[in-house]
């Protein structure tokens, strides 16, 4: 007849005996742990919406609008906050500055004043 052991009377296997297996598992998880690439959002100074409104000198209802237009700097929802990467509204207000350039450029290639057909520019 098999008698059934219970946990507490379970042989138990010295310390010793799985310390340098157990040791040699946990340095190899620690060591790819730290070898994992870090994203780019870790160390990235997040502005929350008062922060980039103050920035651009608008109002939050301007951003707002923004986004709902797709014209805004991308945008993290934590919550009901919105935060967003330092790097991404520097990137935004180049782009941004790059477009008007090219609009600028765009209205010097007309016939200048009275290009329109009444004369009047427009």
């Amino acid at each position: 007849m098999t008698r059934f052991v219970t946990r507490f009377e379970r042989p138990r296997v010295p310390l010793s005996a799985h310390g340098s297996r157990w040791l040699k598992v946990a340095a190899g998880l620690l060591r790819g742990m730290s070898a994992e690439p870090e994203d780019r959002l870790d160390r990235t100074p997040m502005w929350t919406l008062d922060e980039l409104c103050a920035f651009v000198r608008t109002t939050p209802a301007t951003v707002y609008t923004w986004r709902k237009h797709g014209r805004a700097p991308k945008a993290y929802k934590i919550g009901r906050h919105l935060l967003f990467a330092e790097a991404d509204v520097r990137a935004w207000l180049k782009a941004c500055a790059e477009d008007a350039r090219a609009v600028d450029d765009a209205d010097d290639t007309t016939d200048g004043p009275g290009a329109g057909a009444d004369g009047s520019g427009w």
